[in-house]
């Protein structure tokens, strides 16, 4: 009995761990100092989104660039009215197919997983 719940404390910390690397995969681990304390900063690597000439107008007849991601996917940036932040409105799988279209880029389709 001493020797199965030996093998099951080892394999949850062995999920644990193979889970943890797997989370900090893709982020980058720097050190900063702060006087006699150093530190560590997560950061994760951030793609700019590449700006088109393409403009959308909005419903307001606001005009906005539409921007697109590495993925095809289109956008616009806005400010929130509430928080004044920006954020990305994204304007649809067609609109994002026929720009991609036009400038020659891959569109990526998202398939939904249930």
């Amino acid at each position: 009995m001493k020797k199965i719940k030996d093998f099951i404390t080892f394999l949850f910390f062995l999920l644990f761990t193979l889970f943890g690397l797997w989370m900090t995969a893709d982020a980058q681990t720097t050190y900063k100092q702060e006087g006699n304390t150093f530190s560590s900063v997560k950061t994760t690597k951030t793609v700019t989104p590449e700006k088109t000439d393409y403009l959308w107008k909005d419903f307001k007849g606001n005009v906005h660039p539409i921007y697109i991601s590495q993925s095809g996917s289109c956008f616009i940036i806005k400010i929130s009215s509430k928080t004044g932040k920006e954020y990305r409105q994204y304007l649809g799988p067609e609109m994002s197919e026929e720009i991609c279209r036009k400038l020659g880029r891959e569109y990526k389709v998202k398939t939904k997983t249930e």
